[in-house]
């Protein structure tokens, strides 16, 4: 009897190693969410620019592509979530009878809301919790809108997490294009807010994996898109505790319907088949800040050198070869009249593990900006903001030292040709240049 005893512990223990060894990782579905209308109860904001906003916010549920939604035409103030979580708890008890009807703050639900609400699985509340929208300076109206969106979880009526989102809008003509401008901006950073909920962050796992690359599970079914960046996890547990561990670093370059392959830009664990990845939000933007010296071969100083300081955001989230950016750098001469370029354009860049090489072109302009403060305080000439338009093009060599953080060297040349003065030397005529900096980039 003794000898069956242990027979059966050893093989169940047996099969529970088997079970183990061969779990398979998490992989992310779509969640069932239903949205409420925008809450706005006790701050006059003109009803006629609430019209798209419903609509704008469930498209960004629908653009994270995560989501199986359904949009609810009430809306609640910010008293009126904690009453609906505190009824969705009570609805779990055998002895609490619905009403028929039940009212938070001017908004009513039927027992048919109710019930078509707990047959979701999360709720997503929008209301606005400070507004405020003036007249400046004389000068122009400025509104500003804080919007909190609630995610509740219906199974236990629990908050799982607040999306904050803060948008400013302006308008020197009316106050009604402010509070649009401002309304406006707010699916855009929603969209950042929600991926930033541990909830709803893609996990997935790589299907193969070899020479630097891997192809994973999920695509644009679940809404991940090019440039998306997932974290190498790996998993422990000890005593029934679980340890969760980044270890590497991939980058999406190309996006199907169900997979995804991406670039492996490091990892201090194998990745293989199987291997658990985690989405890291992103803004979609990464900042560069730099710092380089300025040799003139057209125009400029007496001295022939300058030197630069600058900053440029680079999109990411989108792109992966090719990438737009937009920079705006000074150039600190003051024999010269201190000119602020401004340059759009395009990068095409690979990676190889943690480098990247790439090389970049754009078109801008230059403001005499900072002189011409400087005369409005001092004197009264009338000299123009915009004096020069131009090229520019450089290469650089970057490095990640971190999942947020790299430093890298470029090279680059610009040509400004002046508007009001053409001819090289004068006090606003054509200049170039050859750069040569150093810079840091912050993955944003």
């Amino acid at each position: 009897m003794k000898r069956t005893s242990t027979a059966a512990i050893v093989a169940l223990l047996l099969v529970a190693a088997a079970t183990a060894a061969f779990a398979q990782p998490e992989v992310s579905e779509k969640k069932e969410i239903a949205i409420f209308s925008l809450g706005f109860y006790g701050w006059d904001i003109p009803r006629e620019t609430l019209g798209t906003i419903d609509i704008d916010i469930q498209r960004v549920f629908l653009d994270l592509g995560r989501f199986t939604i359904f949009g609810m035409e009430k809306r609640f103030s910010t008293s009126d979530v904690d009453q609906f979580i505190t009824i969705l708890k009570q609805m779990k008890e055998s002895t609490f009878v619905l009403p028929e009807k039940y009212q938070f703050g001017e908004a009513f639900l039927t027992e048919a809301d109710f019930n078509r609400l707990v047959g979701s699985f999360i709720i997503a509340v929008p209301v606005v919790t400070s507004y405020n929208s003036q007249y400046v300076d004389g000068k122009e109206w400025r509104t500003d809108i804080k919007t909190n969106v609630s995610f509740i979880n219906v199974a236990d009526g629990t908050m799982i997490g607040i999306a904050n989102v803060e948008t400013q809008g302006s308008s020197r003509e009316t106050q009604y294009t402010s509070v649009k401008e401002a309304i406006d901006g707010i699916p855009m950073q929603l969209q950042y807010e929600i991926r930033k909920i541990s909830q709803f962050q893609n996990v997935t796992r790589v299907l193969a994996s070899g020479f630097g690359g891997v192809d994973i599970q999920l695509g644009s079914n679940m809404g991940i898109k090019k440039g998306d960046e997932y974290a190498v996890i790996v998993v422990d547990e000890l005593e029934g505790f679980v340890d969760e561990r980044e270890m590497g670093l991939i980058v999406i370059k190309d996006v199907g319907t169900t997979r995804s392959k991406g670039t492996i830009l490091y990892s201090k664990a194998k990745v293989e088949k199987d291997t658990q990845l985690r989405e890291i939000p992103r803004l979609g933007a990464d900042l560069a800040v730099y710092a380089h010296t300025y040799k003139y071969f057209s125009g400029g100083s007496g001295n022939d050198s300058s030197f630069v300081i600058g900053a440029r955001t680079e999109m990411t989230r989108g792109f992966y070869g090719f990438r737009p950016y937009a920079a705006i750098q000074a150039i600190a001469d003051f024999e010269m009249w201190m000119p602020i370029n401004v340059i759009v354009g395009g990068q095409v860049n690979t990676f190889i593990r943690r480098i990247e090489i790439g090389a970049r072109a754009g078109v801008g302009g230059s403001t005499n900006a900072i002189i011409r403060l400087i005369e409005e305080q001092l004197s009264e000439s009338d000299d123009p903001w915009f004096t020069h338009y131009g090229v520019s093009a450089g290469a650089y060599l970057s490095y990640l030292l971190s999942r947020d953080f790299k430093v890298f060297i470029e090279a680059q040349g610009d040509y400004m040709l002046g508007i009001l003065d053409p001819t090289p030397g004068g006090l606003f005529g054509s200049y170039g240049g050859l750069q040569l900096g150093v810079g840091a980039t912050f993955k944003l």
